[in-house]
C-alpha cells in the first residue's frame, strides 16, 4: 500500500496511528472525521416509545460482535443488576441479518432476557430510520459503547449530538471527540496479537 496510493484518507487520529505503525509514511494519511447530522440528531428529538417500565435505560447500539464490546457489556451488567433493579438495557443490534450474520451476541442476550432474575434487556433487532434512531437516543439515559477496536463510533457521536452521557473505551477512536469533560472512559490497554498462518 505503501507504493500503490497517494493519500489515504481515515476518520480518526487512531485509525491514522494504526497505519502509521504498519509502515505507512504519516504524510500521506489524513484526518477527515466524520460529521453528524444535527438537524436529525438532537436533545428535542422525540424519544421512541419503548416497551419498558423501567426508569433508567443504558443504550447500546451497534453490531453484537466480540469487536465491539458487547460481550463485555453483557457480562458487567448482569454481574451488577438483576430483574429487582429499576434498570433496562436497551440493544439496538446492527447487521444482525447481514453483515454480521452468525457473529452475533443475539444468543448470549437471549439467555440473559430468559433468566428470570436477570436485568431487564429490550433487543431490538428491527431496522430505525434516522429520525426513529434519533428517538431512541433521547428515550434512553446513557450510551455505553466498550468497544474493542472502533474506526469512529458513529453511535457514540449521535448519542452526544442527542445530549446523552456517554460511556466509551479510553484510547481508542472515539479520543477525537471524547474526553473527561464530555463522557465517562473504560480503561482499556494496548496489546499486540499474534495471528498465525
Amino acid at each position: 500500500m505503501q507504493d500503490g496510493v497517494d493519500e489515504i484518507w481515515v476518520w480518526t487520529n487512531y485509525v491514522k496511528q494504526c497505519f502509521v505503525d504498519s509502515g505507512i509514511d504519516a504524510d500521506r494519511v489524513q484526518v477527515i472525521p466524520l460529521g453528524v447530522r444535527t438537524d436529525l440528531m438532537h436533545p428535542k428529538s422525540q424519544p421512541l416509545k419503548l416497551d419498558t417500565d423501567k426508569t433508567f435505560k443504558f443504550l447500546f447500539v451497534g453490531g453484537t460482535i466480540f469487536r465491539k464490546g458487547i460481550d463485555v457489556l453483557l457480562k458487567v451488567y448482569h454481574q451488577t443488576f438483576s430483574a429487582n433493579d429499576d434498570v433496562c438495557l436497551v440493544i439496538k443490534g446492527m447487521g444482525d441479518d447481514t453483515f454480521y450474520k452468525g457473529q452475533t451476541a443475539g444468543e448470549v442476550i437471549k439467555q440473559i432476557q430468559a433468566d428470570p432474575d436477570g436485568p431487564e434487556i429490550l433487543y431490538l433487532t428491527d431496522e430505525l430510520s434516522e429520525e426513529e434512531l434519533a428517538g431512541l437516543y433521547t428515550a434512553c439515559d446513557c450510551l455505553v459503547h466498550p468497544y474493542r477496536g472502533e474506526g469512529f463510533g458513529m453511535p457514540v457521536a449521535e448519542a452526544m449530538a442527542c445530549a446523552l452521557p456517554v460511556i466509551v473505551t479510553a484510547g481508542g477512536a472515539c479520543d477525537d471527540f471524547c474526553s473527561e469533560e464530555n463522557a465517562y472512559f473504560v480503561a482499556a490497554k494496548r496489546r499486540n496479537i499474534r495471528i498465525d498462518g
